[in-house]
């Protein structure tokens, strides 16, 4: 009985370690890829595929004009972790205004599990919404969330909405 309550206690213990992150959003906003950005498949997103490149922060806000090749997000920090837990286990739940995709389907949105590298310490990274099919030129409320371990880490939301056009001289 004591081998497996030193071993319960093990596991708990190790689960501790890891169990009380802090997360804090550093800025929000649309931003600019500052060179190539990278295009992977990832059938959980609504596009079917995510980018990735250096991206710099543009303007920062909560409201974001719909417009082709927006992309908008934010830029977070996440402390508080063992610094020995090589990769940080999360869950991203984004949730948007309804797109009407091109196979008929509607998208509210996905969710899916990803692991970032922890650096002594500590978590930085960016993670937003590139607006690159007509379908996705949608107004609306959007929520970025990051759980750890099934719990809300952080959350950031956005207002998509379409810019009144220029008047014309």
């Amino acid at each position: 009985m004591l081998r497996g309550s030193c071993a319960l206690l093990l596991c708990w213990l190790s689960v501790a370690a890891v169990a009380a992150p802090k997360a804090e959003i550093l800025e929000y906003g649309y931003y600019q890829f500052t060179g190539q950005a990278s295009r992977a498949e990832n059938a959980k997103t609504a596009s079917g595929y995510v980018r990735k490149g250096q991206a710099k922060l543009v303007e920062k806000t909560q409201r974001i004009p719909v417009e082709k090749g927006r992309l908008f997000g934010f830029r977070f920090r996440i402390t508080g972790v063992d610094s020995n837990v090589g990769l940080v286990p999360l869950e991203l739940v984004v949730e948007h205004p309804p797109m009407k995709k091109p196979d008929g389907s509607v998208s509210k949105g996905y969710r899916y599990p990803l692991e970032l590298k922890l650096q002594d310490g500590v978590v930085e990274d960016k993670t937003g919404y590139s607006l690159n099919q007509d379908y996705e030129l949608v107004e609306g409320e959007w929520r970025f969330e990051y759980r750890f371990m099934n719990k809300p880490l952080m959350e950031q939301r956005f207002t998509t909405y379409k810019p009144e056009p220029e008047p014309k001289p």
